[in-house]
This record gives C-alpha cells, sequence and structure tokens, in this order.
C-alpha cells in the first residue's frame, strides 16, 4: 500500500482532539471521539496489508507480529517506564497499587479489562490514571489477534464473501453496543465486542477496494467534505453517555470511512489533510497519544491544586516535545530491519514485557508498597461500614446484634457513618441497611448512566426490602439516615416508583424525603437524617494524603466555606426543608468556622475523597462528635448538644 499523507493528517485530526478533551478543555466535550477515528483508521490499514499480503501469497503470521511489535512497543515500553519512576515517587500506596495492575495488564493486551473493572464506586479518577489510555491499544492488540485468523480462515473464499461475513460481525457488534449500553455501561465502552464494529467499518472499506469506487469530481469532494464535517461536528456536539459507542458514534465512524475512501491526494479534503502541519502531528501522533496522559495524570498529582488553562496549554507543548524525541529517537530506529533484526526486536519485546509485568505484579502484590508508609496507606482507606460485602445486603449477617436497635439506611453517605457509631459506643445494636448511591426513599431512585437502567430498578426494590425488614425486626427503634442527595439532582431524571422516568426536582426529592420520614414515624420509628459533610467537589482526602506525601502544609485543602454553600445549594436546600419538620443533624457547626471547613480533626485526616470520611476519619467523627449520643437525641428530639442545631434553628445559613 503506498503512502497517503492525508491519512497522517487525519491522524492528526484524530489525536488533538483528545488531548484538548482530556486536559478539560469543554469547548470540544465530544474530543474522545478521535478514538473511534483512530479505531477505523486502523481496521482500514491493517486489513489493506493482510489482505493484500494473503491475495499475493506471501502473508506471514510472524513478520506480521514482527510489524506490529516494531510499531507498537518500544515507545510504549519507554513511557511505562518513565511513567512507573514517577508512579513510585508521587502516587500513594492504593493508586500505586492501581497502577501496577495497569501496567502489567498493558503488556499482557488487557488494560481494557483492569480498567474496566475498576470503573465501580470506589474506582479511581480517571484523570489521576497515568495508563488509563491503554485501553485503546489493548482492543486494537486483540483485534490484531482476530482479523490475521478471520482473514486466513476465509482466504479461499471470493472477497465478497469475506466482505459480507464481515458485514454481518459489524452488525452483530453494532447490536452489542445498543445491549450492553444497557446493561453494562463500562463494558460497552472498554470491551472489544462493542468496538469491533468500528474497526470493522474500516476493515470493509479495506476488502471493498475503495480504490476500484468510481465517482464523479464532484461526488468524490462531497462525500470527503461530509465525511470530514461529521468527524469535527462529532467533537463539538457527542457528550459522553452510557449509550457510547452507539448511534451517536455512527457519524464520526462513517466519516472517517468517507474521507478515508474518497478524500485523496486531488480532493480538497485530500489536500486540506496532506498539510504539512497536520502530517507532521500525525506522523507522530502514537508516541503524542502515548504520552499526553501520563503527562496529565502526573502533573495533577503533583499539583494537588487545579491546575489552570495555561498550565494545560504547557503541558500539551510537553507532550508534544516528548512525542518527537521518542518518535525520532525510538520509534523510527526499531521499524529499521538494517538497524534492529527480528531476532532483536522479538527477544527485547519479550524482556521489556516480562519487566513490566513483573514490576506490575509487584506493585499490585504489595499494595503500592503499602509496607513502606502504612501510615499513607490507611489515611484514605475507605469507610465501609461492617463490611464491603454488606453493599445493597438487606440481614441480619449486616448486624452488630441479632436485636439490632438502630438501622442506618441510604447509600454511601449513611454506610461510612457506621464506623463512627460503633467507635462512639462498641456495643451499639446496629444493622446496616446501604446500598452505593441509592438514598433511602419510598419512590425515587437516581438513574445514573453509567450504571444503567437495571440498576435504578435494584436501588428502587432494594429500598423496598429495606421498608420490609424494618418491620418485620421490632427492636429496631432507631433509624439514621443519610445520602448524598445530589445524585438525584445532577441527572436529567429520576425513577418514580419504581417504573417511570420522571424529570428530577428538588421538590419532588424533597416529598419523597418527607414521605420517607412520615412513613417511619407512622410505624413507630424514631428517625434522624444526617446531612452530608462540607464539600465542594474537590477530592480532599487525596488532597491531604498527597500533602503529606509530599512534605506539604494540610491547610492548603481547607474548603472555604463559601464554596461549600455554592457548590451544594440545591442538597442544602432540601435538608433545610426537611428540617422544618424532621430532627437533622449536620456536621458543619463542628467542622466549619466564618471561613472555612476543615479536613482534619485533632491531627487526624477526615476524608477519603470528595466528601465521604475515611474509615479513620469516621471513627475520629464518631469519638469527638459522640455520634450515638447526637443521633438518639436528635431522633428523640431531646435538647441537644452544641454541636447539634436544635430543628427548628437548622436552615440554609447553619450549612
Amino acid at each position: 500500500m503506498h503512502y497517503r499523507p492525508e491519512i497522517d493528517g487525519l491522524r492528526a485530526i484524530a489525536v488533538v482532539p483528545v488531548l484538548l478533551f482530556h486536559a478539560g478543555f469543554d469547548f470540544i466535550g465530544g474530543g474522545f471521539a478521535g478514538v473511534d477515528v483512530f479505531f477505523v483508521i486502523s481496521g482500514f490499514l491493517i486489513t489493506s496489508i493482510i489482505h493484500r499480503e494473503i491475495r499475493e501469497g506471501r502473508f506471514s503470521i510472524v513478520s506480521f507480529y514482527e510489524r506490529r511489535a516494531r510499531r507498537l512497543a518500544p515507545a510504549l515500553f519507554f513511557v511505562c517506564v518513565v511513567s512507573t519512576i514517577f508512579a513510585v515517587m508521587w502516587m500513594l500506596p492504593q493508586e500505586l497499587n492501581d497502577f501496577g495492575k495497569g501496567l502489567y495488564a498493558v503488556n499482557l493486551f488487557g488494560s481494557n479489562f483492569v480498567f474496566w473493572n475498576q470503573t465501580g464506586y470506589f474506582a479511581p479518577s480517571s484523570e489521576l490514571m497515568p495508563l488509563l489510555h491503554t485501553w485503546s491499544l489493548a482492543v486494537e492488540e486483540q483485534f490484531y489477534i482476530v482479523l490475521p485468523l478471520f482473514l486466513l480462515a476465509l482466504r479461499r473464499y471470493p472477497a465478497e464473501t469475506v466482505l459480507k461475513v464481515s458485514a454481518v460481525g459489524v452488525v452483530l457488534s453494532f447490536g452489542a453496543t445498543q445491549i450492553l449500553a444497557r446493561v453494562e455501561p463500562a463494558a460497552n465502552f472498554y470491551l472489544l465486542p462493542s468496538r469491533l464494529w468500528e474497526l470493522g467499518v474500516g476493515a470493509m472499506l479495506a476488502l471493498a477496494g475503495q480504490e476500484r469506487i468510481r465517482l464523479s469530481r464532484g461526488l468524490r469532494e462531497f462525500a470527503a467534505g461530509l465525511g470530514l464535517f461529521a468527524i469535527v461536528a462529532s467533537y463539538f456536539l457527542v457528550r459522553e453517555s452510557a449509550f457510547y459507542p452507539g448511534w451517536t458514534t455512527a457519524p464520526v465512524v462513517l466519516g472517517t470511512a468517507l474521507v478515508l475512501a474518497f478524500g485523496r491526494a486531488d480532493t480538497l479534503v485530500g489536500r486540506l489533510l496532506s498539510a504539512r502541519p497536520l502530517v507532521a502531528i500525525g506522523l507522530i501522533s502514537y508516541s503524542l497519544y502515548l504520552w499526553h496522559q501520563p503527562v496529565l495524570a502526573f502533573a495533577r498529582l503533583r499539583a494537588i491544586d487545579e491546575i489552570p488553562p495555561m498550565g494545560y496549554i504547557l503541558l500539551l507543548g510537553l507532550c508534544l516535545v516528548l512525542a518527537y524525541l521518542s518518535w525520532r529517537y525510538i520509534e523510527l530506529p526499531f521499524r529499521k530491519p538494517a538497524r534492529v533484526a527480528r531476532g532483536a526486536v522479538f527477544a527485547l519485546t519479550l524482556t521489556g514485557a516480562s519487566v513490566a509485568i513483573g514490576a506490575g505484579l509487584s506493585l499490585d502484590g504489595t499494595d503500592g508498597f503499602a509496607f513502606q508508609n502504612r501510615e499513607l496507606a490507611r489515611l484514605i482507606e475507605p469507610s465501609v461500614g461492617l463490611a464491603k460485602e454488606c453493599d445493597a445486603v438487606v440481614d441480619l449477617k449486616c448486624a452488630t446484634n441479632p436485636r439490632p436497635e438502630i438501622a442506618v439506611w441510604g447509600d454511601s453517605y449513611a454506610r461510612h457513618l457506621v464506623d463512627g457509631i460503633i467507635a462512639s459506643k462498641p456495643d451499639v445494636r446496629l444493622v446496616q441497611l446501604t446500598k452505593n448511591n441509592c438514598g433511602p426513599f419510598l419512590n425515587l431512585a437516581p438513574i445514573l448512566p453509567r450504571l444503567g437502567r437495571g440498576w435504578s430498578e435494584e436501588c428502587a426494590q432494594h429500598n423496598a426490602d429495606v421498608r420490609r425488614f424494618l418491620l418485620a425486626n421490632k427492636s429496631i427503634r432507631y433509624v439514621v439516615l443519610s445520602s448524598q442527595l445530589s445524585q438525584y439532582m445532577n441527572e436529567k431524571t429520576v425513577l418514580l416508583d419504581g417504573r417511570r422516568e420522571v424529570p428530577s426536582d428538588i421538590e419532588i426529592l424533597t416529598d419523597d424525603f418527607r414521605s420517607t420520614l412520615a412513613w417511619l414515624e407512622s410505624n413507630g420509628f424514631n428517625t434522624v437524617s444526617v446531612a452530608p459533610p462540607p464539600q465542594n467537589g474537590r477530592d480532599t482526602g487525596l488532597c491531604v494524603a498527597r500533602a503529606r506525601l509530599l512534605g506539604q502544609a494540610t491547610e492548603r485543602c481547607e474548603l472555604s466555606l463559601g464554596d461549600v454553600r455554592a457548590s451544594n445549594k440545591g442538597v442544602l436546600q432540601v435538608i433545610a426543608d426537611i428540617a422544618e419538620e424532621y430532627p437533622v443533624v449536620s456536621f458543619m457547626d463542628h467542622l466549619c468556622d466564618g471561613d472555612f471547613c476543615k479536613v482534619e480533626d485533632k491531627g487526624v485526616a477526615l476524608f477519603e475523597d470528595h466528601g465521604h470520611f475515611s474509615a479513620g476519619g469516621s471513627r475520629q467523627m464518631g469519638l469527638s462528635f459522640n455520634f450515638y449520643r447526637a443521633f438518639v437525641d436528635a431522633a428523640e428530639q431531646d435538647v441537644l448538644s452544641r454541636l447539634v442545631k436544635p430543628t427548628r434553628a437548622f436552615d440554609v445559613s447553619d450549612l
């Protein structure tokens, strides 16, 4: 296949939006679609090469994987080495543990499975994961295993038959996106079955012999222009969704195919994409893609504070420099058989992969070298209540006594109170009835696209099970309710009565919260609602831990009271409305003064992340705040301690 500079220009059009998107520039909210452009290009180029060589009777599996190793392995190994050095210096034990998982998975062609597995509630922030972007490389590497076998198996059939079989695979893969988006959105995003159709469209274009498609000059200009428009429009119009990839991915995929088919050098689009600046970026696009995520992630890890736009521009400039150097001095030399023989390529690839896998397993197996600094390892340990296994469990096996006195009901903001309650009264008779993201409501469940509609129905069922459990266990006197609440307001819709979707609304949320409390009290339970701790969206747990790791003052992590009120206005309004009729406990007086809210209490770091108490923080708050006494007193509407506002005086200004 002869060199087409316009394809390198198309690579530039793919990689630049990805970089801008990951750097947080909101004007290009669909920049992640650049990865889909890469998928189509890869499917087209690799299929073109293999199909031609099979047809000419000179295809070799060994030669194919030699070329793939020369193209992909050297720069990838180098980025992994550099990333590992900075990870050991700047990452906390849990982060280093997660990094280790990614490191060995990258070199086993399976990082997409690892990152799919890390999309749970306690998953690390994607912005702080240096190897997250390698999921797309894993998808392509898995495709490189399947494609040669597929084409070899059908080599005796006419090209038309191979094309038809490929079309069936594309349709089935696209169908898989429609199913997975509803039952497992993360799998839909990360795994090959729902991405195969994108690579397959490029493959079909190669099998169809796009150079044989004869159209007039005007039609080719129109088709290529339409394709480029579809790509660019996707960058600005498409948004992240559980249904991506899916129908909204089709324009960028088909647009790329149109550009590849018709955007040749004799068209306006072809000449545009062949412009020297675009071709130059396209030539280094692989190294640029490899470098951008580690550079951005480690900058965020080291900076602690928010990086300004100009900082990101400088970081992207650094990515360009690193990409050129690794392309010039690592990629190019390894591509030349005269400089590096086949045996050396395979030996170096095997050695590099083995070392990386060993290093990753070591980091994973030691929990990120936690033994070297157990204090840091414990600092942001999640407060999981009685056990991780108690999430979504409605049973006395998640109780401290077969005759519980207190039930803790709600989402993770209820669960993180459990450690503190036990710390304040070690012999407490408590049952944990919590489900992550699922607040304690009679009729409402949040609809979270990343979890799928089925999860929302499970939340509604969980709360129905909790109500039956409460009625069946007569020993329970007090019910402590808590929720972050924002998951009911930040999404477009909520699930009402477990069946129909309605627009999310503060009034609906408040009314259902009141209904829940009224139902509990009508059945003889004493209730207390606990407001979420002060938060402003910043990961205060990581901030404190990173400051300690780097020997910096933790005061920089304190929360501005003004920011807390501004970023939680809706939540605070719901809490204030509830407090007009029912007892509510807030931590604001204990943690905040006139200007700032502290993130440590008597030297103990309180938070695991942006708002959850860590295990140690919950215990510390339980002791200093006396959770048991405060919650029981509030539930019984007795005179409260000075740390707990009487319900009549509770309003937004208190928060």
